[in-house]
């Protein structure tokens, strides 16, 4: 088995506007003009008051195969950062969130929560996509190209503990990632009062276009490959089950830790590409907040 090791550095905020300079099909565009506009219309704070900055910078480190399906597994170490200003968020690492019982969208994203009881979010990510040279058994596939998605995302929190949560995403520049959705429950516990953890389990359900960009194979990728030709349906993707524990130590830094186990299934699992259809990923991560 190969376990391979890198080191990744954020995404430059200029590769994603060199995305903007191919041609995009209107309706996709909707989604980050209605998140701008919801920028410069909505106040900075829920309850009226003056906005405030606040963030954190850390690493984070994973290990999980090399793309969904892939039997080689691979790890990662990355820089984390996490901004709020307001209802504004920034951050590649929801997990260093400065408020404990906040949820935050990974990317540029908007609180528009009409209560503490249910939260809703609008988010734009930067998706990197997927290059043919991430794995051996990716090759002559051709590369997945970059783009960003609109995401929105609600969680209506039962209790103190409970909480379920939907979500679904769009490739907001119409570049083959199609759409993306999941739903979710967690159960969160305080075992002290520095230390937190919550399992989960999610189901996550992908159109026929993201399919097919990720698990399908082409008349011409069946052509260049060994692979043979297969166009999936709109169908589920996989269930996940997830435990993570979360630590402060003081005021100022925060430890992170998860580990979940994922099961592809339906068109996704039947996909030519998939090897392994069962996969663990490992992660952690360190920040000072300030």
């Amino acid at each position: 088995m190969d376990n391979r090791m890198t080191l990744i550095l954020p995404a430059s905020p200029w590769m994603t506007l060199d995305v903007a300079r191919h041609r995009l099909a209107p309706w996709p565009l909707l989604a980050p003009l209605g998140l701008l506009l919801a920028l410069v219309t909505l106040p900075a704070r829920a309850d009226g008051s003056d906005p405030v900055w606040e963030g954190a910078l850390g690493l984070t480190g994973s290990n999980a195969p090399e793309y969904q399906g892939a039997a080689d597994r691979v790890t990662k170490i990355v820089p984390g950062f996490f901004l709020r200003y307001g209802r504004l968020t920034v951050t590649n690492a929801s997990g260093f969130v400065t408020r404990r019982a906040d949820d935050v969208e990974r990317g540029l994203g908007i609180d528009l929560s009409p209560s503490d009881r249910f939260r809703l979010k609008l988010a734009l990510r930067f998706d990197a996509g997927r290059d043919e040279n991430d794995s051996p058994a990716l090759a002559g596939l051709g590369d997945i190209k970059m783009t960003v998605r609109a995401r929105v995302n609600g969680v209506w929190k039962l209790d103190d503990r409970w909480k379920l949560g939907a979500s679904w995403s769009v490739d907001a520049f119409g570049r083959g990632g199609g759409n993306l959705g999941d739903v979710s429950i967690q159960h969160e516990r305080r075992l002290s009062p520095d230390t937190t953890a919550a399992v989960g389990a999610s189901l996550t359900i992908a159109g026929d276009r993201y399919l097919q960009t990720y698990f399908g194979i082409s008349p011409e990728q069946a052509e260049s490959t060994a692979y043979p030709l297969y166009t999936p349906p709109f169908g589920l993707r996989d269930v996940e089950l997830s435990a993570s524990l979360r630590h402060e130590f003081g005021p100022h830094w925060v430890a992170l830790a998860s580990a979940s186990l994922t099961r592809l299934v339906g068109p996704a699992a039947d996909s030519p590409l998939v090897k392994r259809a069962g996969s663990v990923r490992l992660n952690a991560g360190v920040a000072y907040r300030f």
